[in-house]
């Protein structure tokens, strides 16, 4: 059989649908542009009855066969997209998860509300610096520095190679929490792992992917979160935030570490599906 783009597209979506995968369509299409090297879906519909190579019809099934498996597309293809900007990732690095976009959505809106002039911001729990790079991307203030902290070192090492090809300087330092950070700051954000040790709700090919130590904060999911919040109140100037990503059903907790640790004005924002996803607390006094 001659295979073309689109029926060899179609027959793949049928194969990753079988196999359980959420996103078959888009998989697939995503997978067919990165095994003929083109950088947009669209050329999908406009070369759909393209004929393929046998080189080319066996470099795309090898590709489906990884993602049949269960192993992410972005580890695949190298990249993920999010808020606007390609971030390169690998293996052992947290993939950006597009509810995190609100993370730095909000976080952007109360920058852009207090800080004009010297502003110093730490992203912790860096992974491929999406967050940091983003609102480095996103941001206008003059002297402004950008830090990036973890305890991973090929996460520090892409982090430090999307900065450098989105053309952000942003310090990454390898740093539990944030106590490898020196003197004061004015920002703290952090997408820091908040899954429950043991939940069976995580999907199969998360846990079986995905770096562990990004994605799980201990036996209740907060110790984490709750050590950064402390840290991050001594550390803050007064009228600086803190700005965190949490996991579903957890913002009452998250309110009260934040209250307990001295934070104030705490705020709650819902993600795109209507999730309560992110806090922000203030350090007035």
């Amino acid at each position: 059989m001659k295979w073309t783009v689109l029926s060899l597209v179609r027959r793949a979506s049928e194969i990753l649908s079988e196999r359980g995968i959420k996103t078959p369509r888009l998989d697939a299409e995503i997978l067919m542009c990165h095994a003929l090297g083109w950088d947009n879906r669209v050329k999908v519909y406009t070369n759909y009855d393209r004929p393929l190579t046998e080189e080319e019809v066996e470099r795309y099934r090898r590709l489906i066969s990884r993602r049949a498996k269960g192993e992410p597309v972005a580890y695949i293809v190298g990249y993920k997209d999010f808020y606007g900007l390609r971030f390169k990732v690998r293996k052992g690095v947290l993939i950006p998860r597009p509810e995190t976009e609100i993370l730095v959505e909000k976080t952007v809106d109360e920058i852009g509300r207090r800080y004009r002039e010297s502003l110093t911001l730490v992203d912790v729990g860096t992974g491929s610096g999406c967050i940091v790079i983003s609102i480095c991307r996103n941001v206008d203030v003059k002297g402004a520095r950008f830090i990036g902290t973890d305890i991973s070192d090929v996460s520090l090492e892409v982090a430090r190679e999307n900065a450098e090809e989105l053309g952000c300087r942003v310090d990454f330092i390898k740093s539990d929490l944030l106590e490898g950070v020196k003197g004061e700051m004015d920002v703290v954000v952090s997408n820091p792992p908040y899954i429950p040790l043991g939940d069976r709700k995580v999907e199969e090919n998360v846990v079986k992917y995905e770096p562990h130590p990004a994605l799980f904060g201990g036996r209740t999911g907060l110790e984490l979160i709750e050590r950064l919040s402390f840290q991050a109140y001594r550390k803050l100037r007064r009228g600086g935030f803190i700005s965190l990503e949490f996991g579903i059903g957890q913002s009452g907790r998250v309110v009260e570490i934040l209250k307990k640790a001295g934070f104030s004005g705490i705020k709650i924002f819902k993600d795109l599906s209507g999730i309560e996803r992110v806090a922000m607390g203030f350090k007035e006094s």
